[in-house]
């Protein structure tokens, strides 16, 4: 079972309510958690990049996409998909935030690491596009699932309108395909998302898989091909 949260936060980010779930998550009580700012849970590797991304969010700006881990009380840290939306308050503004646990496919894979797999594999796919054309090769899915990936890792909104232009398709046919993701449970477009296309859990790990491999394949490749010192 995926677990998926949802929290309530002042402007700033201390917590004012949270469900049960992200109990669960951050394995604390709904006591401990009451006041607590979001920082403070932040591992703090991920902290600079969190905070930014957050304090810099507007009440019109929608939907904010992040990967960060959470710190629990025994000190291990859990990666999860966050979704935050600033809403207006009398007192100012509110932070929602869902939260959605990840199973990291590869530990050893750095999310950096899968980060530049997957801005390299996509470079490889829109060369292979301009030199062949698209009458050879069809890679829409793959780059959707690549494009939408990419974007929940450096915290961007990314609409079926932004996906289409990024990949170069009609907004229908970008629309088609994210329907066969769906099916498939690699893509999902939740109420609580704004019908964001998101990845699932599912396909977070899926395409983590196929990142690590490229890796493995890229780091395997380099010592084959270093020379032989006599």
């Amino acid at each position: 079972m995926v677990l998926i949260g949802h929290s309530l936060g002042t402007a700033e980010g201390r917590l004012l309510a949270v469900d049960p779930q992200i109990c669960e998550i951050m394995h604390r009580e709904e006591r401990d958690l009451i006041g607590v700012t979001f920082q403070s849970l932040t591992h703090p590797d991920d902290l600079d990049k969190n905070v930014a991304a957050i304090m810099a969010l507007r009440v019109q700006d929608g939907l904010l996409s992040l990967r960060k881990r959470y710190v629990r009380p025994d000190g291990s840290s859990i990666w999860t998909n966050i979704q935050v939306s600033r809403l207006h308050a009398d007192d100012g503004s509110r932070l929602i935030g869902t939260i959605q646990v990840i199973q990291p496919t590869s530990p050893d894979a750095a999310p950096r690491d899968l980060w530049r797999s997957a801005k390299r594999l996509i470079g490889l796919v829109e060369r292979r596009r301009a030199d062949l054309t698209d009458d050879l090769f069809h890679d829409f899915p793959w780059l959707i699932l690549l494009q939408i990936y990419l974007a929940e890792a450096e915290g961007r909104i990314f609409d079926i309108l932004g996906i289409a232009e990024t990949v170069h398709m009609r907004a229908e046919l970008t629309e088609r395909w994210l329907a066969v993701l769906e099916s498939r449970s690699l893509v999902e477009r939740s109420e609580w998302a704004r019908h964001v296309p998101q990845l699932t859990a599912n396909g977070v790990s899926r395409v983590e898989k196929l990142l690590s491999a490229n890796i493995d394949y890229d780091e395997s490749t380099t010592v084959q091909s270093q020379p032989t010192l006599r």
